[in-house]
């Protein structure tokens, strides 16, 4: 697969994630908003990160899940108080403003699932290839 067809999937994904998060977060109440968001925010960074960096990297999809805990941390150790950052501003959403040792949980779940889908598409590729030969 060229690396047009990689950047042209991952944008294609970083849309409809975002198109998902963007109605998630208007519409949605509840578990949806509550997990499923938390869930999905992690494959939206990745394929955020994918259209700029193509090169196969096993490593990312955790680099990706670990930035989402580092987030968590800095709410737990309120870094919008600490550092005079309005809650109500776009940063003080970014960052957020409380810890939730479920939101950790929902942050590796969405790392789960990005490695699931890296490696059914890869599977569905291999196929593809075998059958072109």
């Amino acid at each position: 697969m060229s690396n047009f067809t990689k950047r042209m999937l991952s944008l294609c994904g970083f849309a409809l994630l975002l198109v998902i998060e963007i109605i998630i977060g208007k519409f949605a109440h509840g578990f949806i908003r509550a997990y499923v968001g938390d869930v999905l925010i992690i494959p939206l960074i990745y394929c955020f990160v994918r259209i700029f960096y193509v090169p196969h990297a096993p490593w990312l999809p955790a680099a990706v899940g670990s930035l989402g805990i580092l987030a968590e941390v800095l709410q737990y150790f309120d870094l919008c108080g600490f550092l005079g950052i309005p809650k109500g501003s776009l940063l003080g959403i970014l960052l957020g403003s409380s810890a939730d040792f479920a939101d950790i949980l929902c942050y590796a779940a969405g790392t789960l699932l990005i490695y699931g889908a890296e490696w059914s598409l890869g599977k569905g590729i291999e196929q593809t290839h075998r059958k072109e030969e």
